[in-house]
C-alpha cells in the first residue's frame, strides 16, 4: 500500500480542499506546520512519514485563471529525491523537473477530450473525475473505454474530498472488478487506517490523502501498519 499526500496549490499557497469548491478554498491551516507554503507543507508531511510520491493540483491552471508552474518548479528543485504527479489541466505545462522520472502528468476527464488522450505519447495518469454531485465530469466515453486508458487511473470522488465520510467503496470496487488489469488510485474521503485497510482488501494499492494527515486521524503508527 502506498499513501500519496496531496497538496492543492492556489496563488502559490497550499489550500484546504473541500468537495471541489475551488473558488472558496482557503489557505491551509494545519497542526503539522505553521505555514501554508507548499514546500513547508511537503516538509511537514515528510516529518510524518518518508513519503516518496506527492500529488499536486494547480488550481489556478485548472480554473483557467493563471498557473503555479514557477512554484511547482521550485518544488522540483528543492526536493529532487521526490516524485510528483501533477494535475494542472494542461498536457504540456512549463515544468522543469530535476530528472526524467520526477514528474508524471495527470490528465483529468474534466479537462481533456478522448481526442487529446489518443495523441498522448508521454507517460500519464488518467483521473476519472466525479463532481461534488457525483456526476462524471467530461466526456462520458472516457469512463468506460479502456482502450483510451493508461496503466494507472485515479478514481477522484470530489463529493467526498474534505468531508471525513469515508471513500466511495462501491465505485472503486466496480472499477477494480470490471478492469482488474488496470491500477486504480483511490482519492476522496479517506479518514483513517481502517479506510486504507478496506481499500487494500479490495486490491487498491495507492491512495491520495490530505485531510486525514492534517487532522492526525492518520498518524505515523497507522502508516507503519499499512505501509
Amino acid at each position: 500500500m502506498k499513501v500519496i499526500p496531496v497538496i492543492d496549490i492556489k496563488s502559490g499557497q497550499a489550500v484546504l480542499a473541500k468537495q471541489g469548491d475551488r473558488q472558496n478554498y482557503h489557505a491551509l491551516s494545519t497542526p503539522l506546520c505553521s505555514s501554508s507554503k507548499p514546500a513547508d507543507v511537503i516538509q511537514a508531511y515528510l516529518g510524518v512519514w518518508d513519503f516518496e510520491k506527492f500529488y499536486l493540483a494547480d488550481l489556478d491552471s485548472l480554473m483557467g485563471i493563471g498557473d503555479n508552474s514557477a512554484c511547482i518548479n521550485v518544488l522540483f528543485r528543492k526536493f529532487p529525491q521526490l516524485n510528483f504527479i501533477v494535475d494542472c489541466g494542461k498536457a504540456s505545462p512549463d515544468y522543469s523537473p530535476a530528472n526524467t522520472t520526477q514528474y508524471t502528468a495527470i490528465l483529468g476527464t474534466e479537462s481533456f477530450s478522448p481526442e487529446v488522450l489518443k495523441k498522448q505519447s508521454q507517460n500519464f495518469i488518467l483521473s476519472l473525475d466525479f463532481s461534488a454531485e457525483d456526476f462524471p465530469l467530461g466526456d462520458a466515453l472516457l469512463y468506460n473505454t479502456p482502450s483510451l486508458w493508461p496503466k494507472e487511473l485515479i478514481i477522484m470522488s470530489l463529493s467526498l474530498v474534505g468531508k471525513n465520510q469515508g471513500t466511495d467503496l462501491q465505485k472503486i470496487t466496480n472499477y477494480q472488478k470490471q478492469y482488474p488489469q488496470y491500477t486504480f488510485i483511490a482519492a476522496g474521503g479517506i479518514r483513517d487506517l481502517n479506510d486504507l485497510q478496506q481499500l487494500k482488501k479490495l486490491g487498491i494499492q495507492q491512495a491520495l490523502v490530505a485531510s486525514a494527515l492534517h487532522s492526525k486521524q492518520l498518524q505515523k503508527s497507522d502508516l507503519a501498519q499499512i505501509l
